[in-house]
């Protein structure tokens, strides 16, 4: 479902100059701008466009809240061996953050955990470079 909301022209002109720079558009950007002002406050927690869309990741880094939580349900680790012997850069106030941001984005998260794996990524490459394209990377042909 789509909505209009109607903007001051300073708020728009801020808009259209943060969307001219990440060479996105207008309503991109206000999206993503608006639900992370909207959203639950996480101190740990930022969102980040990747390859696959936005992200929930870790603040000030590459990790990604699908991550912690795929070493939490498939490899059985707790958030204080996560902490300790796995992200040791992360705090366990981070990682239990980052488990608070699962559970109030369940569906979400669960659909990134489902798109995160070896043969996605295979597909995913396909698609962006083309057959020919996915074997050279691959190192299937030179």
């Amino acid at each position: 479902m789509s909505y209009t909301i109607t903007l001051s022209d300073h708020t728009f002109r801020l808009l259209s100059r943060r969307a001219e720079e990440a060479k996105r558009s207008p309503s991109e950007v206000a999206e993503e701008v608006l639900e992370q002002h909207l959203s639950p406050p996480h101190p740990y927690i930022e969102m980040r466009r990747g390859a696959g869309g936005l992200s929930a990741v870790v603040k000030g880094t590459r990790i990604a809240v699908a991550n912690i939580v795929g070493y939490i349900q498939r490899a059985g680790q707790t958030p204080e061996t996560l902490a300790k012997d796995i992200m040791p850069h992360v705090s366990l106030a981070a990682i239990h953050d980052a488990l608070s941001y699962y559970y109030e984005h369940k569906d979400e998260i669960d659909r990134e955990m489902a798109q995160n794996t070896e043969e996605w990524s295979r597909n995913y490459l396909r698609e962006r470079l083309g057959e020919e394209g996915y074997k050279r990377i691959t190192g299937q042909i030179k």
